[in-house]
């Protein structure tokens, strides 16, 4: 594989830009046959945490260019657990711009599906897939076009989203909820099956401290387009740029043979001083909003930074700027029962290790006379499932959600309508 990575100053003309992006590889010709698969992040209703619009019309520009007119040019994500892909496609009018140019999105949570053997440590199981990838990008992959289009971001559970975390989105919201404390391997899993043929990577803007831009000041620019045919070598030179070190995907996508992450092997065009340039030191652990004193999170002996520890997070992210009530989150496992006898409640109890352990102990304080809330989490990491009982548990009307995120609710209904129609698969119920 060719592990060199191309880094583009995107302060001009973003087309233009891209196409250099292609050209350093031997340009789209070389690329594009068949029918184009255009994957974005498209993650979750925040224009500062998915892949540029700009960037995003700016590949369909560019890649109608070939000379072997792509069949058909496919624009596709699966977002976050708890959203739905077409309300975010909305966001700047997306979906109307990406079909005037004459492509097509492509929601996958409303996508048929086909059960695939992945063999992996994560994806032990038959998983339902995107038909539409499988038959395309697996099944007949040589007659077709993968083009990756990751936004590079800090991330609060697996260091930082490029291109390899990107992939995650191929998968249903049930899928990406199981072993979700596994997610670093099953991004491999993923890889196993799935390879870009080409990568092209925004960081016209990066994310601090994590997935969830919810102050403007976390959204930094950078200005730079990254692009290659190794994943592994983009994600290096991505996390090289962040200053986050020691991926745990990305060592083991190397291990597997799937790219390079050796820093100093990796060709950096059309200088290692852009890299030198740009870097800058952003934060993948912990967040500068302190919880408040209404807020306790007691871990056990044992926490998984991949799976409960999220409800830290969501502690922060949706008591943020609002009015709320006190609770307690419990997470991990070996846990001193007389440290939870101190508190009243409502507690959390978030993750397979926390509720077997302890259910047996709330349930007795209940059957002892306490009026005491409980709301049980039995996933890793089911990040609808966390939003809806951190909400529950912290008194927060349903209503601050659209604050959060900065959105219209007629709007949300509107899509959410159409989606349902279209047969979305949504997790999320409150």
């Amino acid at each position: 594989m060719n592990s060199t990575v191309f880094m583009k100053s995107a302060e001009n003309d973003l087309t233009d830009c891209v196409r250099e992006c292609f050209n350093a590889f031997g340009g789209v010709d070389s690329i594009v046959k068949g029918n184009v698969f255009l994957k974005i992040n498209a993650t979750m209703p925040m224009l500062a945490a998915i892949t540029n619009p700009e960037v995003i019309l700016a590949v369909i520009r560019v890649v109608k260019e070939a000379k072997e007119k792509p069949k058909q040019i496919f624009v596709f994500d699966n977002c976050a657990v708890g959203f739905f892909t077409r309300y975010i496609f909305s966001l700047e009018h997306l979906a109307q711009r990406i079909k005037k140019l004459g492509a097509k999105p492509l929601y996958l949570d409303e996508q048929k599906s086909i059960d695939v053997e992945f063999h992996g440590k994560a994806l032990d199981k038959p998983i339902p897939i995107p038909k539409i990838l499988y038959e395309n990008l697996v099944e007949h992959k040589t007659e077709n076009t993968y083009i990756n289009i990751p936004k590079l971001k800090t991330h609060l559970q697996t260091g930082m989203t490029c291109c390899i975390k990107n992939q995650h989105g191929l998968l249903y919201a049930a899928e990406k909820v199981y072993n979700h404390h596994l997610i670093d391997e099953k991004l491999i899993d993923i890889m196993t099956i799935f390879k870009p043929d080409f990568n092209l990577v925004d960081a016209t803007t990066v994310v601090d401290y994590g997935q969830f831009p919810i102050i403007p000041e976390w959204e930094i620019p950078m200005h730079l387009l990254l692009s290659g045919k190794d994943p592994v070598a983009l994600d290096t030179v991505g996390a090289a740029l962040l200053g986050i070190e020691n991926v745990k995907h990305i060592e083991l996508a190397a291990e597997k043979g799937f790219g390079c992450n050796e820093l100093d092997k990796i060709e950096i065009l059309p200088s290692r001083d852009l890299l030198e340039k740009n870097k800058c030191q952003l934060h993948c652990k912990g967040l500068p909003l302190k919880p408040s004193e209404k807020l306790t999170l007691l871990r056990g002996n044992q926490v998984c930074r991949t799976g409960c520890l999220t409800l830290g997070l969501y502690f922060v992210i949706f008591t943020h700027d609002t009015n709320f009530g006190p609770c307690v989150g419990v997470i991990g496992k070996g846990h001193n029962t007389a440290e939870l006898d101190k508190y009243p409640g409502p507690f959390i109890v978030n993750g397979p290790c926390a509720v077997s352990e302890l259910k047996d102990y709330f349930e007795n304080r209940k059957a002892q006379g306490e009026k005491i809330k409980v709301y049980y989490v039995n996933d890793h990491c089911n990040l609808a499932e966390l939003i809806k009982v951190v909400m529950k548990g912290c008194n927060i009307p349903f209503s601050h959600l659209f604050n959060v995120m900065d959105v219209n609710f007629l709007k949300v209904f509107y899509h959410l309508i159409l989606a349902k129609f279209h047969g979305v698969r949504c997790i999320m119920k409150f």
